[in-house]
């Protein structure tokens, strides 16, 4: 039997077969958790992000980790909303770390937000954060969750 191809003598065009398709690639990737680290790296920026889903809500994202520096620019965001909207919802559910000497800052935005007529709610899901904000006692429950959970409850109140 020869295997040499001659022009002309009876050979086929043989196609090539089309490689397997990964379905892997489609799927969406799960959820990145974020775990509260014990300490910061210190180039990592606090991003803070603001959404309004309704009039009456704001939501205000806290992405990084939170220290001193950060928790005065996180301040200031916030205090800006407290005059917008009726309810406020601090969600720091991706928080990486929390310094503990932003318990002042958060009380005073807590206290701001009473004398605004402003309900300020806080939202988390890391335990480290969960548990540092209850230690701060704010006056206000921490929902362990996301800024959703509150965005949930206060949906049928305010519609």
């Amino acid at each position: 039997m020869s295997t040499e191809w001659r022009s002309g003598t009876g050979s086929a065009l043989l196609h090539r077969e089309a490689a397997p398709v990964d379905l892997l690639a489609f799927l969406p990737s799960p959820r990145r958790e974020i775990r509260p680290r014990a300490v910061p790296d210190r180039d990592e920026p606090l991003d803070v992000r603001l959404h309004a889903p309704t009039p009456d809500i704001v939501i205000v994202r806290v992405i990084g980790p939170l220290d001193s520096r950060g928790c005065t620019t996180l301040a200031i965001r916030v205090r800006q909303q407290l005059h917008r909207a009726p309810h406020v919802i601090l969600d720091l559910s991706s928080v990486t770390w929390m310094d503990p000497e932003v318990a002042c800052e958060l009380r005073a935005l807590r206290s701001m937000a009473v004398d605004c007529c402003t309900h300020l709610h806080f939202a988390a899901e890391n335990e480290r954060v969960v548990e540092g904000l209850r230690r701060i006692d704010l006056g206000e429950p921490v929902v362990a969750g996301t800024a959703d959970s509150v965005l949930a409850c206060l949906a049928p109140r305010n519609g």
